[in-house]
């Protein structure tokens, strides 16, 4: 029973030598470097409990410093590598159960203690082994190591049960099994009064449950670290997107008042030199009764009606106020009877569905996407009819703006499309935008979730 005890506690140790590495390759968190140093001294201890490597090792010392040297030095060695293998696994304890964030005092001060205790262990070895005397490093371990680290368990469990995460329990678990384990044996070796045969084998026992249990609290705790990460990622890629939202804000809003000032000055400027030039003329007219001049006035003052008919149109293009005094339904009826009346292309427009209550903002990228499409649609695709359709069923509105032309292409680098205002004006909206084309014509669709809509 001894043999496949220990057996099976160099297997789990064997094993979690290489899920530490693993792990700390893949999550590189500091604490599994000391969970495999810990594994690592742990299966030197634990192999050192075989007779065989015990004794040869010892026989491997006694050409160098004679029979009782080798002995004294074995006996020191054999107790300095647990308070080694301790020294590791309780500062991975200590990380693992996050007090480096969640008490980093507690953390600091503790983790200076357990290290400070192994340097002074260390130098009381090399005193021992300079004193040849192995019973007082075993005296000052038993009476000095054991309590100091005992209080500082104690400690750290009750620090664990208030800061440490869920994970805990399954951790705490297999650790307090193991401490007890460890004293029983530790107990079973110096007290023969106890008459225990084998209480290494305890140790033995103490180490497999608790490797088991941190295998259970590992588990978990991965699962945390990655749920942590994916919520860091989540929260990183939404904090990029509001940027790169504001910034197209930004940019659209910019635009718009750009498009505003452009129609006040038309409609102020331009507009009202052209309405100056022509009531000139009328006065010249009235002055001068000249036929030959009366035709060429007559046909100056047609060609400004035009231009002020045409300017008026470019600055309600501009800044389409049908929208802030109507809604989105109505600027969209009223820009394609305007098309229509211009370019004499039938333009058919429909809406179906819920009423439509967007803030203007949105309203206005819309309508702007629409607008280019089917100014696109007159200038490129040599259609004879068009038709526009805006459906709304919560939370989905789907734009549809379709032609019987022969299309045209939508890319960024051909400015006179206008690709690039209607593809930012897609992503402020967090919409899709899609285009198919067929032998009858080309066709637009704009798709929007109002849930995904960002605040203006």
């Amino acid at each position: 029973m001894e043999v496949f005890v220990w057996n099976m506690a160099i297997s789990f140790q064997l094993l979690f030598i290489i899920v530490s590495g693993v792990i700390f390759l893949y999550l590189r968190d500091k604490s599994f470097k000391y969970y495999g140093l810990y594994n690592i001294f742990l299966i030197i201890y634990v192999l050192s409990r075989s007779d065989t490597v015990y004794y040869g090792f010892e026989d491997l010392l006694k050409p160098i410093f004679g029979s009782e040297d080798a002995e004294m030095i074995t006996t020191i060695l054999n107790f300095l590598v647990p308070i080694i293998f301790y020294t590791f696994y309780s500062i991975f304890a200590f990380y693992f159960l996050d007090f480096d964030k969640n008490a980093k005092k507690y953390f600091k001060r503790t983790k200076w203690v357990v290290n400070f205790m192994a340097y002074l262990f260390v130098g009381f070895a090399a005193l021992c082994m300079a004193m040849r005397n192995a019973d007082l490093f075993v005296t000052l371990y038993l009476y000095i190591y054991v309590p100091v680290m005992l209080v500082i368990f104690v400690l750290t469990l009750m620090q664990a049960i208030q800061r440490s995460g869920e994970h805990k329990f399954f951790f705490l678990i297999g650790v307090v099994v193991f401490v007890f384990c460890a004293l029983v044996a530790l107990a079973g070796s110096f007290i023969p009064s106890l008459g225990m045969e084998n209480p290494i084998t305890f140790f033995f026992i103490g180490n497999i449950i608790e490797t088991i249990f941190f295998s259970l609290g590992l588990a978990h705790k991965v699962k945390l670290i990655n749920e942590e990460r994916n919520r860091i990622n989540v929260s990183v890629t939404k904090h990029r997107h509001q940027q790169q939202i504001s910034k197209l804000q930004g940019l659209l809003e910019g635009e718009e008042k750009e498009r505003k000032r452009i129609a006040e000055e038309l409609h102020d400027g331009i507009a009202g030199d052209l309405s100056a030039i022509k009531y000139n003329l009328a006065y010249l007219k009235l002055k001068n009764k000249n036929p030959e001049n009366e035709e060429v006035l007559r046909d100056v003052t047609q060609i400004i009606d035009k231009s002020c008919i045409q300017i008026r149109e470019i600055s309600h293009n501009l800044s389409p106020s049908s929208i802030t005094n109507f809604g989105l339904i109505t600027a969209l009826q009223n820009f394609c009877m305007k098309i229509e009346n211009i370019y004499g292309i039938p333009i058919r427009f429909t809406s179906t569905g819920e009423r439509i209550e967007l803030d203007k903002v949105i309203e206005t990228h819309i309508y702007r996407i629409v607008q280019e499409l089917v100014n696109n649609i007159i200038k490129h695709a040599e259609a004879k009819t068009a038709e526009v359709m805006i459906t709304h069923r919560h939370p989905h509105i789907t734009v549809s703006v379709k032609d019987n032309g022969k299309g045209f292409e939508m890319k960024k680098n051909n400015k006179g499309i206008g690709f690039g205002n209607i593809d930012s004006r897609i992503r402020f909206m967090n919409a899709k935008f899609s285009k198919t084309e067929s032998k009858t014509g080309s066709s637009f669709l704009i798709e929007i979730n109002i849930d995904n809509l960002p605040q203006t």
